[in-house]
């Protein structure tokens, strides 16, 4: 093993055991049961109109690396 994959490995060891570290932490009341809350269950932007601009940004994409 090289320098690189120790350093990256231990990395990801790291932030693994930060993330169930941290994890094990619930929000207060006072952060979980506000007024102001985002309502998740509708969605602002239909499936469709996302779809289509990727697929427009990606045909876009193609067009320009064909062009040059």
């Amino acid at each position: 093993m090289d320098l690189n994959t120790l350093a990256f490995g231990g990395l990801a060891i790291i932030s693994l055991a930060a993330f169930l570290f941290l994890g094990r932490f619930k929000a207060s009341k006072s952060q979980t049961e506000r007024d102001d809350r985002i309502d998740w269950s509708t969605r602002q932007f239909s499936l469709w109109k996302i779809a289509l601009y990727s697929l427009g940004a990606v045909l876009g994409l193609v067009l320009l690396t064909r062009l040059i």
